[in-house]
């Protein structure tokens, strides 16, 4: 028969886990736990689909050398378990001739995670230079700003 202290200590011991798993700050550990397919849901600070008129300027878009529309239609961003991932942004673009056409941006490489900080790597791929970018994941929302433009994937 257990005694009131062993009664306590035994009860103690069984909450004590419990009692843990309940503090958890919801924190993202690596890559598994980041893992998934996130949607496009906010660009340059505005909802999807935004329209933007582009004024180029050399280099800047070899798809609309003399300016133009973008439309930015949709995108994903995949979160592999193995801590790799794939970008793809889909956008209707529209030359100062008038004749729209539909273009993509791929991009794949590896990211790391600590906390609610994500850092993406892309080696130069597609005519597009390197990219490495740090950003915020939490609660199912990646946020990151690259080239002075906003970002926000949601799982």
């Amino acid at each position: 028969m257990l005694t009131r202290n062993s009664r306590l200590l035994l009860g103690l011991t069984v909450a004590t886990p419990l009692l843990f798993a309940a503090c958890t700050d919801n924190n993202i550990f690596g890559p598994g736990d980041a893992a998934g397919q996130y949607t496009l849901t906010v660009y340059a600070d505005a909802q999807i689909p935004p329209a933007f008129q582009f004024h180029s300027n050399p280099g800047d878009d070899s798809e609309l050398p003399n300016g133009g529309t973008v439309i930015v239609n949709s995108g994903t961003l995949v979160l592999n378990t193995d801590g790799t991932f794939v970008e793809t942004d889909n956008f209707t673009k529209i030359p100062p001739s008038g004749q729209s056409f539909n273009s993509s941006f791929v991009s794949a490489g590896t990211f790391t995670v600590s906390g609610t900080s994500i850092n993406l790597f892309a080696p130069q791929q597609n005519g597009f230079a390197p990219r490495n970018i740090n950003g915020t994941l939490n609660l199912g929302t990646v946020s990151y700003v690259e080239g002075g433009v906003s970002y926000e994937y949601q799982r």
